[in-house]
């Protein structure tokens, strides 16, 4: 059974009860009567913390705009002072520049996402963008994971710090693990995603095993966005991806010596490649 609070959140759309409404079926009068209470005030509990998800909010409008506040703020100065040390940080070009981000963002829109996942945060740039993304698609339930176990030292939690002054503090769910645990990990919770972006460790090994684990955690065709194709140890682990899983290229933007970006589809097709199929790469 659905339910919204009309009298505080007109237009809502509807969530799933916090209990079974066969539960109060069994009760006594004043048991029930305090059962309803509680289910009550659940309910409203419910309809609250839905809301506080800016993708769920009655005004996205308000919700879109504080995001690309933040996001023309961070582009147009270029740096900003780090709320947790006073440090002054340059956001490029470490960062996802505004050409990928908005990129990114035409995926995230193109796709209809409503579950995202991020490895490697940093200063939250292209986090900012797919968020922003699923701002605009209002799709109910949305969430955008990121991974990254440097926000804290390298980034002085820049990234979350800039997510929060968007307000989208609500729809991120930030993990400070590294992609090798917490991948296997989302995998053996059964979590599956729309879209991901890969912008973690560069070296082979760990791009390897980021889109190894993302094949089986992005839904079959599925998109994989991966941040600086330009370097020989991505290019490689995406060759393997192209020329072993059957995945194939969406879009690759023009050669840039920062951040050039591939965008990956992965296979809809079971797969059923023999026990000892290996195709070079």
């Amino acid at each position: 059974m659905a339910f919204t609070n009309s009298r505080e959140t007109p237009g809502a759309a509807p969530v799933e009860p916090p209990y079974p409404p066969e539960a109060l079926d069994d009760l006594g009068p004043g048991e029930s009567t305090l059962a309803q209470a509680v289910a009550v005030s659940l309910e409203r509990a419910c309809v609250k913390l839905y809301l506080m998800n800016p993708a769920n909010a009655p005004d996205r409008g308000a919700a879109l705009r504080q995001a690309r506040r933040v996001i023309e703020r961070l582009v147009r100065d270029g740096s900003a002072v780090a709320r947790s040390d006073g440090t002054l940080h340059s956001i490029f070009p470490v960062a996802a520049s505004a050409a990928e981000g908005v990129a990114l963002r035409g995926w995230v829109t193109r796709e209809r996402a409503t579950n995202t996942i991020e490895i490697g945060l940093g200063y939250g740039v292209s986090a900012l963008f797919v968020c922003e993304g699923l701002l605009a698609n209002g799709r109910a339930g949305t969430s955008h994971v990121v991974l990254d176990p440097y926000q804290a030292t390298r980034f002085a939690d820049c990234g979350l710090q800039f997510l929060e002054e968007a307000g989208l503090g609500q729809l991120v769910e930030y993990h400070a693990d590294e992609s090798q645990i917490a991948l296997p990990r989302f995998l053996s919770e059964g979590r599956s995603f729309d879209l991901a972006f890969v912008d973690g460790n560069h070296r082979f090994d760990g791009v390897f095993l980021d889109l190894i684990y993302l094949g089986r955690l992005v839904r079959a065709g599925g998109i994989v966005f991966v941040d600086d194709y330009q370097l020989a140890a991505v290019a490689h682990a995406v060759s393997f991806c192209l020329t072993n899983l059957g995945w194939r290229i969406e879009e690759v933007s023009a050669a840039d010596d920062f951040h050039q970006w591939a965008v990956l589809r992965t296979s809809d097709a079971p797969d059923t490649r023999p026990f000892d199929c290996y195709v070079e790469f």
